[in-house]
């Protein structure tokens, strides 16, 4: 049910062309152009089961790489320029040049030419050829667990520089229950790591529930998406449940942040739910409701019109709000009715495109800006 909208919006848009948004705000005038195109994979089947959230996108942004988990694990080359699935490279799980597993999170492709595999916990670095050139282990690499408190770990939430000599990632407690404590910058090339703790973070964990087996034991939570972006100096990061970004500058250790204010949704998620709950019943029901509330998206840089661009999805609606590279708020409008913020999301040549699965296939909707002044 959840593509039901999607599904009908191509169908609108193969009968009649395209639809057009209009900017509902000021300092930017735009409106928005949307189109849903197919990715021709022959007589393959391209990997779904993910959602596509296991892929990455070339720097040139011809190409989107999408890791097959299946055994035998492989990497989809999925043409952008033509949208066809170019071919099938294979890769190994075990030996010299292995991933050594088949659960990888995240391609990162480098201008320089590297292929960059991770899962939250490894980072392995393979030339253009596939061959194996260095694999850091967040868990065990002393250069990392010396910057790191003892009995913190590196959380999920991370992100890697563009050329992928740099990491930043929340840090904090083992427990699900445990809040970030803070940031962690990883420099692979000094092989430095330093951490920067960040009060700010233990609030958010009163978005959160969490399930508890026997009133006792965390089995499963449910929480705001954190959202994670590096910059040249700097960790932008945010919490899906508030209509605000934070700036950590590493050079200075200092914190600053920008509230915004929309039309259109609420500035934080409202509800107050119980940070704990021991019946999967009422887990379930909270999870639902949870799902209603507002969640601001992830920050994702339009290198062709120099703005950031940010979806939000608040019940059944959908907002796109567009930022200068300084994070002022420059426009937004709201979205056809229905619209769903996907699992995957990226700029390509000035147009934003999200993520389709329509019977096993892969569909973009294109978001396309056209800028009145």
């Amino acid at each position: 049910m959840k593509y039901a909208f999607y599904i009908l919006l191509a169908m609108l848009l193969w009968a009649c062309g395209e639809q057009k948004a209009g900017n509902e705000s000021a300092k930017l005038d735009f409106i928005v152009n949307l189109d849903t195109v197919k990715v021709d994979a022959g007589d393959e089947l391209i990997y779904v089961a993910w959602n596509l959230s296991s892929s990455g996108e070339s720097p040139d942004g011809k190409y989107l790489y999408n890791f097959n988990r299946t055994k035998p694990v492989r990497l989809e080359v999925i043409n952008l320029e033509n949208l066809t699935l170019e071919k099938v490279i294979p890769m190994e799980v075990e030996g010299a040049n292995g991933l050594g597993t088949q659960y990888i999170s995240k391609v990162h492709r480098t201008a320089g030419g590297s292929f960059i595999f991770t899962d939250g916990y490894q980072v392995l670095v393979f030339d253009d050829q596939f061959t194996n050139i260095r694999t850091y282990r967040l868990d065990k690499d002393e250069f990392i667990l010396q910057g790191l408190p003892e009995g913190k770990r590196i959380w999920l939430d991370q992100d890697l520089s563009d050329d992928g000599k740099k990491l930043v990632a929340f840090y904090g407690g083992q427990e699900m229950m445990d809040p970030k404590e803070g940031v962690i910058w990883v420099d692979f090339e000094r092989e430095k790591a330093q951490i920067f703790p960040l009060a700010v973070l233990s609030d958010w964990t009163k978005y959160q529930t969490t399930f508890l087996y026997n009133g006792e034991f965390p089995v499963n939570a449910i929480f705001s998406p954190a959202n994670l972006l590096i910059g040249k100096d700097s960790v932008i990061f945010s919490v899906g449940a508030e209509n605000k970004v934070y700036f950590l500058d590493v050079n200075t250790d200092s914190i600053s942040s920008k509230s915004f204010e929309s039309k259109f949704t609420s500035p934080v998620s409202r509800n107050v739910f119980p940070k704990t709950v021991d019946s999967e019943e009422e887990f379930k029901k909270i999870s639902d409701e949870k799902l209603k509330e507002v969640r601001y998206g992830n920050f994702l840089y339009d290198e062709k019109n120099k703005i950031y661009w940010r979806i939000t999805q608040e019940a059944e609606k959908a907002l796109l709000t567009a930022f200068s590279r300084d994070f002022d708020q420059l426009g937004e409008l709201l979205l056809p009715e229905n619209f769903k913020l996907p699992s995957k999301v990226f700029i390509r040549d000035g147009m934003i495109y999200t993520y389709l699965n329509q019977e096993d296939e892969v569909y973009f909707v294109r978001l396309k800006p056209e800028f009145k002044n």
